[in-house]
């Protein structure tokens, strides 16, 4: 049985993403997979409201978003960012770990969109 949490977020990024999808989002056990136009990929999985992961995989770079709880020393702690590789890690200035799902998945795709359209 699919978890209401990624139905939601499925549905989130149908409703008001169709622009950037490249396909029906694709929903497992753990995850969200959504295909991009470009062909990129982003897997969402989002356990528990302070534990979530946007892993999106491009042609020669990941962009992650996570809460895995490492990188003490930024201010944004334990949400941070992957830009380009694993180990080029900042600040996350996209998500909020008090937003709800909704919020989180929107604002993401969002930075996706703005991404794509460059």
């Amino acid at each position: 049985m699919f978890s209401k949490r990624l139905i939601t977020i499925a549905r989130c990024a149908e409703d008001h993403f169709p622009d950037i999808l490249g396909e029906a989002p694709m929903i497992y056990s753990d995850k969200v997979r959504l295909m991009f136009v470009d062909g990129s990929y982003m897997d969402i999985r989002y356990p528990v409201d302070s534990k979530y992961s946007f892993h999106w995989q491009r042609e020669h770079e990941i962009i992650r978003i996570d809460t895995a709880p490492h990188h003490r020393e930024l201010s944004t702690y334990p949400a941070h960012m992957h830009i380009g590789k694993e180990e080029d890690v900042v600040e996350d200035t996209v998500t909020n770990m008090n937003n709800s799902i909704e919020e989180n998945v929107r604002n993401v795709l969002g930075f996706v969109r703005r991404i794509l359209e460059k």
